[in-house]
C-alpha cells in the first residue's frame, strides 16, 4: 500500500470516529426523515469547526490527483463519508425523481451474477442476442426513486445539485430561507430509448444493443 493510500485510510478512520461523536448534529433543525440539517449561519459555523480540520486535510490529500483545478470541499470523494456544508443558503428544493440504474454486459453469465435469475426462455433469448453478432451487448436497467437537492446560495446565479442521503448535508441559512419539499410529487422519468426487453425478472429489464 502506498503512503498516500495509507494516509487516506487513516483519514477515513478518523472521519468515522468523528461521525460517531458528532453526527448527526444535535442542535440543528432537521428535515423529517432525511439527513439534511440547517440553522442560521453562526450556529452552523460553530458546528463546522468540529469538521474543518479534517475537511482541510482531505482537500490537501486529494488535491494532487487534480491537475488544473482547485478541489473544493463539496467535490471531495463521497467514499470519504464527509458531510457537505453549504453557507448563505436562500432556498433548498428536495426532489424525488424516477431514475434507473444501468449496467452493460458482454456475456450472460456475468449478467446473471449481477442481476439474478431469469426464466429459461429469457436466458436463451439473451444468449442468442449475444451470440448473433460480435458487436452485440446486453444492457440491464433497474428503476428506482432518486432523491436530490437543489441548493440556492445567496448572490449566486446557479444552484448546486447534489445527492445527500449517503453523507448528509448541513446548511447555514439566510433569514428568509425557504425549504421546498417536493417529495410527494415525483418528477417524470425521461423516456427510455430502449424498447421491448429481451428479459424482465421484476427488478432488472434487459435489452439488446450494439457496442
Amino acid at each position: 500500500m502506498t503512503a498516500d493510500a495509507i494516509q487516506i485510510q487513516n483519514l477515513k478512520q478518523e472521519i468515522q470516529l468523528l461521525r460517531q461523536e458528532a453526527w448527526p448534529p444535535k442542535t440543528l433543525a432537521a428535515v423529517e426523515g432525511l439527513p439534511i440539517y440547517y440553522a442560521e449561519q453562526t450556529e452552523v459555523d460553530a458546528y463546522y469547526q468540529q469538521w474543518r480540520p479534517i475537511i482541510e486535510r482531505a482537500q490537501a490529500l486529494c488535491q494532487p490527483f487534480l491537475q488544473d483545478e482547485v478541489l473544493d470541499a463539496i467535490h471531495l470523494p463521497s467514499h470519504l463519508n464527509l458531510p457537505l456544508f453549504f453557507f448563505s443558503v436562500d432556498r433548498i428544493r428536495i426532489n424525488k425523481t424516477r431514475a434507473k440504474e444501468s449496467k452493460t454486459f458482454r456475456n450472460t453469465i456475468t449478467l446473471l451474477d449481477k442481476c439474478g435469475q431469469f426464466d429459461d426462455s429469457e436466458f436463451y433469448a439473451m444468449k442468442a442476442w449475444i451470440d448473433h453478432d460480435d458487436t452485440a451487448a446486453l444492457v440491464a436497467h433497474r428503476e428506482f426513486i432518486d432523491l436530490r437537492t437543489y441548493i440556492f446560495q445567496h448572490g449566486q446565479s446557479e444552484y448546486t445539485r447534489t445527492r445527500f442521503y449517503v453523507n448528509g448535508i448541513v446548511l447555514g441559512v439566510e433569514p428568509d430561507f425557504k425549504l421546498v419539499d417536493a417529495r410527494d410529487k415525483p418528477r417524470k422519468q425521461r423516456s427510455d430509448s430502449y424498447q421491448d426487453p429481451l428479459a424482465d425478472n421484476g427488478t432488472w429489464k434487459v435489452f439488446g444493443k450494439y457496442r
